[in-house]
């Protein structure tokens, strides 16, 4: 069915899968079953497409998939930069996928880059992209997602002070801002992850 270096490839597969999401890029098969050229990895590749052991996407890195190989993840659509108009949860404004644990796994989950720097001071830096939970509304001292007059869009920190509510960045050089009837709650900010 499939010789021994095929094996190992699906096997490396299957565990960084399993482990991290996602499936490993050509470079990273090939150190973790000692082949040297990137085209013996694709020719390998190719063969396991051709017998239906995996799929790929044609022009996409990591897409590696298979019904044979089970993750214990689950993709989350990144909708879009936390910046960006209406429609912010439109479906053509996706550009990507996120894996998350499936224990975690929601169809209320989708994700948002992150465009700007008011949150650093919480640890959430530009191009940093924030899992939303759109239906746990934020509590105080939640960093949630907001809308602004149905047009700008939001991460910050939901506090009362002084009877009222407001927006509160996590940097000194940005103002609160005060909810009202023209702020309304995306979801909860349930995850961050970082490209490093």
């Amino acid at each position: 069915m499939k010789n021994n270096k095929q094996g190992e490839i699906l096997d490396f597969i299957q565990k960084k899968i399993n482990t991290e999401g996602y499936s490993p890029s050509i470079r990273e098969i090939g150190e973790a079953v000692n082949l040297k050229s990137t085209s013996s990895v694709q020719h390998h590749l190719n063969n396991l497409v051709k017998k239906g052991m995996i799929e790929k996407k044609a022009n996409l890195s990591r897409s590696l998939t298979s019904s044979k190989i089970k993750s214990n993840f689950k993709s989350v659509p990144i909708v879009g930069f936390i910046s960006a108009g209406v429609p912010l949860l439109a479906e053509e404004n996706k550009i990507g996928e996120i894996p998350v644990p499936t224990d975690k796994f929601s169809q209320d989950l989708f994700a948002l880059k992150i465009n700007g720097e008011s949150m650093i001071e919480a640890g959430i830096h530009d191009g940093d992209i924030v899992v939303v939970d759109k239906n746990r509304e934020p509590k105080n001292g939640d960093i949630g997602a907001f809308m602004i007059h149905d047009t700008e869009a939001t991460v910050k920190y939901l506090d009362t002070v002084s009877g009222k509510k407001y927006l509160i960045p996590a940097n000194k050089d940005f103002e609160s801002i005060e909810v009202n009837e023209n702020t309304q709650p995306i979801g909860k900010v349930v995850s961050l992850f970082r490209d490093i």
